[in-house]
């Protein structure tokens, strides 16, 4: 933390992070407290109740929002952003960005306060927006259809007014390209908190963790599994997932006595689910990067991954990991035979896993990129100048 004679050295920004978020400590406390030896400010965020609290050199603020992403929230947003902002322009103690989490709600408001205050506009993208798979779950053809064109002209207006763009593979908005206004790009890991991760063994135990189910390919997984279990009757396949309708679940699953699912776990009960599984997958059809990927390398277990958007990105094939063709269950299935088979292997595969962790993915390696990407912004030309 900085002293407060400090403070006027310090680039004042305004982050907008959607929530529902639970624990604004858990969430927040180390963003802060790390981004604070360079910049202050505010975040905005919402959840079950109003809070404010202070870490560092920022304020967090969550607005009330009982029912979860409601319209009442998205005008809390506009309406706290532009008062705060237009509020230190007032007293002359001007905001140098505006960070929103991804290219559309919270992009479109980041637009609209950028547009009215002048202030740089910097707009990380966390998803694949273009993706099929995201919208394969709406049945209905037109209102699918409907809904990825309006998602992608959304994500490449709001592109098109940012000064500075962050991503998580390098490819993750060619189809955007080239923007009008050149922003300044960079392309990096989140943030994972994985600290209190750690291998805690080595169990004949697949784990799964993640929602929803198609997205993220449960059934491919299931179907793999199958196959690979009738060769390793011994392991079992454990799903963690909030899953309100377990109708497509349990008809995939259909009763096979080595699949379980249990209901989703606090963030905080993670490093020991993680720790006692065998084997990490992450089957996902479309995957930005996969915080559980991280985290699981953090502890340093044999993962597998699809082959897909930002997953290589956090895998390396035959060295940290396994990667397997999209949405082909046979080569999920050879993928889970090879590591059950071999603990030799999955020992191996586990420990350059952790030492990768160690080398790249440390929480204090993503601020290091993040506290350049900001100065970077602030200090090239962009659309707010």
């Amino acid at each position: 933390m900085t002293h407060s004679a400090d403070r006027s050295k310090l680039h004042k920004i305004f982050i907008l992070s959607p929530g529902p978020k639970y624990n604004l400590e858990n969430a927040f406390k180390e963003r802060c407290e790390s981004l604070s030896l360079q910049y202050r400010g505010r975040i905005l965020t919402s959840g079950p109740k109003y809070e404010r609290q202070r870490y560092g050199e920022f304020d967090v603020i969550c607005i009330k929002d009982a029912r979860a992403k409601s319209w009442a929230s998205t005008v809390g947003f506009v309406l706290i952003s532009l008062w705060e902002i237009i509020k230190a322009i007032i007293i002359k103690d001007r905001y140098r960005l505006f960070v929103t989490y991804d290219p559309l709600k919270t992009g479109l408001i980041g637009t609209l306060v950028s547009a009215i205050t002048k202030i740089k506009l910097v707009v990380e993208v966390n998803g694949d927006y273009m993706s099929d798979a995201i919208y394969a779950p709406i049945d209905n053809f037109y209102k699918r259809h409907l809904r990825r064109l309006l998602m992608i002209w959304v994500e490449k207006f709001v592109l098109n007014h940012a000064s500075g763009i962050k991503l998580l593979y390098p490819a993750q908005i060619d189809s955007f390209k080239p923007l009008p206004h050149q922003p300044y790009i960079s392309c990096f890991p989140n943030y994972v908190n994985a600290g209190a991760f750690s291998n805690n063994g080595d169990t004949k135990e697949v784990l799964f963790a993640g929602f929803p189910f198609a997205i993220k390919g449960v059934d491919i997984l299931i179907a793999a599994f199958k196959i690979a279990s009738t060769k390793h009757p011994d392991w079992t396949l454990k799903i963690l997932g909030h899953y309100p309708d377990k109708t497509q679940l349990n008809q995939h699953i259909d009763g096979h006595p080595k699949i379980h699912h249990l209901k989703a776990v606090d963030p905080s009960e993670m490093p020991l689910q993680i720790g006692a599984c065998g084997i990490f997958v992450l089957p996902s059809r479309t995957e930005a990067m996969g915080r559980v990927l991280v985290e699981a390398m953090a502890a340093g277990k044999p993962r597998i991954g699809a082959n897909v958007a930002g997953i290589p990105t956090v895998i390396d094939n035959n060295s940290d990991g396994l990667l397997f063709e999209s949405e082909n269950v046979e080569d999920l299935a050879n993928k889970l035979d090879a590591l059950m088979s071999d603990e030799n292997l999955r020992t191996q595969i586990g420990k350059n896993a952790r030492k990768r962790y160690l080398e790249h993915f440390k929480p204090e390696f993503y601020f290091h990129r993040l506290n350049a990407f900001y100065s970077d912004v602030i200090n090239s030309s962009g659309p707010a100048d």
